[in-house]
């Protein structure tokens, strides 16, 4: 199953699309606007965005564009009826994961939402990039890092599904544990786990394990990329 924002000006494709996803499985809200979807997407997040071109309030493709902009590596779906092969080159360059042309067929939306879906699943470990500190959530999704985040995320990261000792993770900060303030090592988690709520709804990995130290219990890995 996935999470969907349907965006789409007409609301008589909306409800078809939607009841027709919503019985694959799929979780479906939809909007009519860009602005409506803007305002959606800060809290739902969605795996998917299915995006209509031509709206009341701007041209979809814009909205692409801008949530690549911002690092937003959920699937995209764009529809139209604009179908000219330059019109299907700017589809694909601005970030859209599959370019539709109306009349769309149920069948195929829900065809492509799965495969999509499917893809996505299939990068759903979390990422340490360590050269450019980045963390990736599944999907995509990246959060930069600041050096004392990523040095954090690396020693848990090696020892993933162990609790790490606070004693440890100050240390492989480069910090002195017997003269650390240790409120700066909470300061510094909640800050983390803001900061990847802020940008994605998957679940932050990190899991504070009180009197003793952190872990990261989900599937997490030291990429290159």
């Amino acid at each position: 199953m996935a999470n969907v924002i349907l965006l789409d000006d007409e609301e008589d494709i909306r409800e078809e699309f939607a009841a027709y996803l919503q019985g694959l499985g799929h979780a479906v809200q939809t909007v009519g606007t860009i602005k409506q979807f803007s305002s959606l997407f800060l809290t739902h997040k969605p795996d998917i965005a299915v995006v209509d071109r031509s709206l009341p309030d701007g041209d979809g493709l814009d909205l692409v564009r801008e949530l690549r902009d911002q690092g937003v590596r959920c699937g995209v779906i764009m529809f139209t009826a604009k179908d000219a092969t330059q019109d299907r080159i700017d589809g694909f360059n601005s970030g859209a994961d599959h370019y539709l042309t109306k009349p769309v067929r149920l069948q195929e939306l829900g065809a492509v939402v799965e495969s999509l879906s499917w893809r996505l699943k299939a990068t759903a470990s979390w990422r340490l990039i360590l050269s450019t500190w980045e963390l990736r959530a599944p999907g995509g999704v990246v959060i930069r890092l600041t050096a004392q985040e990523s040095a954090f995320l690396q020693v848990l990261v090696e020892q993933v599904g162990q609790t790490v000792s606070r004693k440890k993770v100050v240390q492989s900060l480069g910090k002195n544990f017997a003269d650390y303030d240790p409120r700066n090592l909470d300061v510094l988690v909640l800050r983390l786990r803001k900061k990847v709520a802020s940008v994605t709804s998957a679940v932050f990995p990190v899991k504070t394990v009180h009197g003793a130290g952190y872990v990261i219990e989900k599937d997490c890995v030291i990429a290159d990329s």
